[in-house]
Parts: structure tokens; C-alpha cells; sequence
């Protein structure tokens, strides 16, 4: 199985892309600082994680939303990117961008945090700030860390289960 993939790239003025690929299909999104969509999306995963059978974070990206929908069954999720010209629109008046079916709960948590490393690393968490205009969501990212450590610890290279 491929590996499933999550990037999160900050650009100017509070905005932000992310992509996210099944090896199958890439869905994109786009961000705007006038929502929390870094740390919404963050917790979104660490509920998924933690059993939460239903969960979903929206970002708002003026005038239009993406809203992420997580359905979890036993260890696996299915995610559906809906697009909507008004982010307060129930989910069955969007429009579905880009969906994966039976994606792994690990597998999930371990591309949206290898993605946001990935930019705390690559960028730093300062030229994030000036980008995205708040803070690097360090908290949350590390409450989904922790949380996926607890739940998968056998799933983690040996290394990385030294770190906790």
C-alpha cells in the first residue's frame, strides 16, 4: 500500500495550502488565517485517533470552505475534502473534492504530523508565524504525537519510541 502523504505549506498574508494523497487521488485545500485551521485539522486527527467515531474541521478560505470529514471504523478511517461556497452549509451541500476509503488510523496520523514537521523543520516556527500570522500550532501538533504514540506504539520506529 502506498503510503499516504499530508503537506501544509504557509504562503503570505495568512493564507495556506495543503494537499493530501492516497496514492491513489490528491485532494487540495486552501486556508485562511481567519480561521483556526491548522489546530482544527490537528485536533480533528488526534480525536480520530483517540476513537472518535465522526469528527470534522473546516478551514474557511474567503468567501469558500473546505471541510475535512473523518469517519472511523475500528482502525481504519474514511475522509471525504468537501468543498462549500459557505462554510456554515450542512455537509450535504457541498461538493466532494476528494475522498479516501479505508485509509489506516496510523497511517493518518503519521502523514499529518510527518507534514507539519516537516514545515517546523524546513521553515521554522517563526517565518511560519510571519506567514500564517499566528503561531506554529506546536501544542497541537503535540497532543496528536502524543496520542498516536499512546495508541500505536508498536507501529513507530524503534528510535522514535525512545523519544516519548
Amino acid at each position: 500500500m502506498t503510503p499516504i502523504t499530508f503537506t501544509w505549506t504557509p504562503g503570505w498574508a495568512g493564507s495556506a495550502d495543503c494537499t493530501i494523497n492516497d496514492g491513489r487521488s490528491e485532494g487540495s485545500a486552501h486556508a485562511s488565517y481567519i480561521s483556526n485551521a491548522p489546530e482544527d485539522l490537528l485536533n480533528a486527527v488526534t480525536r480520530v485517533v483517540l476513537g472518535a467515531r465522526m469528527v470534522k474541521a473546516q478551514f474557511e478560505g474567503e468567501p469558500s470552505a473546505h471541510r475535512w470529514v473523518f469517519h472511523r471504523y475500528g482502525d481504519f478511517v474514511d475522509i471525504d475534502l468537501l468543498l462549500l461556497e459557505d462554510g456554515q452549509r450542512p455537509d450535504s451541500e457541498g461538493q466532494v473534492i476528494w475522498e479516501s476509503h479505508r485509509q489506516g488510523v496510523d497511517a493518518i496520523a503519521r502523514a499529518v504530523i510527518d507534514g507539519f514537521d516537516r514545515v517546523a523543520q524546513d521553515l521554522g516556527e517563526e517565518a511560519y508565524r510571519k506567514r500564517w500570522l499566528s503561531p506554529f500550532p506546536r501544542t497541537d501538533l503535540e497532543d496528536l504525537r502524543t496520542a498516536w504514540r499512546d495508541t500505536f506504539p508498536l507501529t513507530m520506529p524503534s528510535h522514535e519510541r525512545r523519544l516519548g
